[in-house]
């Protein structure tokens, strides 16, 4: 088909769950994430510092080096203490630990540096908040963290939200059975 290049996303999305009506509409929602106050990442020596100590912490934990990582991290918060980025990437490490009280104290610092900001570091917190407090089963506490991400821009917490709604969840349920021709409906 051609033309389909000059088509906005929305209307790319609704062509897929056109052709595709069992895809739920987190699927054919946009997957791109959209951070409109997004700020350039700081040039200082300890953010380098940083952002050096994460990504090495960052290979260690992809090899199994978990304790060594966090070492990594460790140091990357203390070389810069304001950066939401090095809190972050700690709490993700943290919750790869299965030590998710120690990485909610870390996005709780994130999200207090980021207050007021609608910007990439913020919702990438306000997503491993929504993601342990789902995993805590409190639900409202994570669909409110998700809905402020998606706000910011997050398609993952777009879709988290979609995915949370008991209604949507219900309906998509029911649509999927209806269209793979089930003589019974179940809830």
């Amino acid at each position: 088909m051609s033309g389909l290049e000059n088509l906005s996303e929305r209307d790319r999305a609704v062509l897929r769950s056109i052709f595709d009506p069992t895809a739920v509409i987190g699927d054919v929602a946009d997957d791109e994430d959209n951070f409109q106050d997004d700020e350039p990442e700081p040039s200082t020596p300890e953010y380098l510092e940083s952002k050096s100590l994460r990504f090495h912490g960052a290979q260690l934990a992809e090899a199994g080096k978990l304790e060594e990582a966090l070492e990594e991290m460790n140091k990357a918060v203390k070389a810069a203490p304001e950066s939401p980025a090095a809190y972050n990437d700690r709490a993700q490490l943290l919750r790869l630990m299965l030590k998710d009280d120690e990485a909610m104290s870390d996005l709780d610092r994130a999200l207090q540096l980021t207050v007021g900001q609608r910007c990439r570091a913020r919702a990438l917190a306000l997503c491993q908040r929504g993601v342990v407090l789902r995993k805590r089963r409190a639900d409202d506490e994570a669909r409110a963290a998700f809905a402020e991400a998606a706000t910011i821009g997050s398609s993952f917490a777009k879709k988290q939200v979609v995915e949370m709604n008991p209604y949507a969840a219900l309906c998509n349920q029911m649509l999927s059975q209806v269209l793979r021709g089930d003589k019974e409906i179940k809830l």
